[in-house]
């Protein structure tokens, strides 16, 4: 199959400098899917990086003006490079399929399945219909709501939800013909990470510093928690709008001492190492579609403690490998944190409930999975 997958953000190279789990899904699932079929990627483009590019059996056209990466604003950079990607379609060769990775590139899908006569396919992460100003503020707001609402209103070849509590939500929104396919983790690369544990106890975060992952609520957390266990640690790996107040929290709770903010990690490995040299994974966001680094946790056999949103529920079916903790309830938060870290009975156990939860998630098996979708589709 020719296949053409559309992600705002990709990496530049096989070192995968990953910014978040749509790009890591994209990334993971073109390099597997390319070992059989005939895979290429258009994507953004920033100053530095090459317009095209081919690694790891696949090819990457960065197309549009100047587009870091930004988690909102940059509507104009958008706008111009969904038609930037429609254009480019055209020049690329052969192509059987199409698939939109990101609110952004869904309607870029359309409009090529559209001209090239072919299936489009977009992999749903999350819905946002009447959230969007709430998450991402009045401006972008705005055009995320309508924009999104205009996708939805476009009949698609085939929607891969990346979870049961998405295609719910799709379906009430009055979408069809959705299969669920999980995001997923490179279980045997992961196992061959080697790293230490950490000394002292260390709790490990993940994300981009936005309010609605509240790392603030970890934070709180650890002003509890080192009153039980005056050594602990918090590494917060990540960068964001809201890093200046996180460290004025840190600040103002005198816990300067226990937290400390690694930002962005340009080389994917040192993540996998810090968080396997860490004793816990913790996630205290209230907004998510699924939640990779929880699994890449599991899968690093790290117990988690993280909210009870629907999406990590369900990820975890119930919390097996971890706790789950109330959302924004940071005194939770830390009684589930200091159960885990003291109790090493409980904390074995967690381990073991990881190991067998993880294997539903290995990337082959995922990419098999959209492999057939595709074969459905086309044939």
């Amino acid at each position: 199959m020719n296949i053409l997958i559309l992600s705002e953000y990709f990496p530049s190279s096989e070192k995968a400098n990953l910014t978040g789990g749509v790009e890591a899904r994209a990334f993971n699932v073109a390099k597997r899917l390319a070992k059989k079929n005939c895979v290429k990627i258009i994507t953004s483009w920033k100053k530095g990086e090459k317009r095209y590019d081919k690694f790891l059996n696949f090819e990457v056209y960065r197309v549009g003006p100047n587009h870091p990466y930004s988690h909102s604003g940059s509507i104009f950079s958008r706008f111009k490079l969904v038609n930037a990607a429609i254009k480019k379609s055209v020049d690329i060769g052969d192509i059987d399929v199409v698939d939109g990775y990101s609110y952004l590139m869904y309607m870029a899908a359309y409009k090529i399945g559209k001209r090239l006569r072919i299936p489009s396919v977009i992999t749903y992460h999350e819905t946002w219909i009447g959230s969007w100003i709430k998450n991402k503020g009045l401006v972008t707001g705005i055009f995320g709501e309508i924009w999104e609402r205009l996708v939805l209103k476009k009949k698609f070849d085939k929607i891969i939800s990346v979870s049961d509590f998405t295609r719910k939500k799709l379906i009430e929104l009055g979408k069809k013909d959705i299969d669920v396919v999980p995001n997923g983790v490179d279980i045997s690369g992961f196992k061959k990470i080697k790293a230490k544990k950490f000394s002292e106890p260390t709790i490990c975060c993940i994300n981009r510093l936005t309010p609605k992952k509240r790392t603030e609520d970890i934070i709180k957390a650890i002003s509890i928690v080192r009153i039980e266990i005056p050594d602990i640690k918090l590494k917060i790996i990540g960068k964001g709008v809201e890093s200046e107040n996180l460290k004025r929290l840190v600040h103002d709770l005198g816990v300067e001492k226990n937290v400390e903010f690694l930002g962005f990690m340009n080389d994917y490995n040192d993540v996998i190492i810090t968080l396997k040299s860490s004793h816990v994974f913790c996630s205290a966001s209230v907004v998510e579609g699924f939640g990779m680094a929880l699994i890449e946790a599991i899968a690093c056999d790290v117990p988690y403690v993280c909210s009870d949103i629907e999406p990590f529920k369900e990820v975890t079916e119930n919390g097996k490998g971890g706790y789950i903790f109330k959302a924004e309830n940071y005194k939770d938060l830390a009684i589930k944190l200091i159960r885990l870290l003291k109790n090493k009975r409980i904390y074995k156990e967690k381990i073991l409930e990881g190991r067998i939860l993880i294997k539903k998630y290995g990337w082959i098996n995922i990419t098999k999975h959209i492999e057939e979708i595709y074969k459905d589709i086309l044939y």
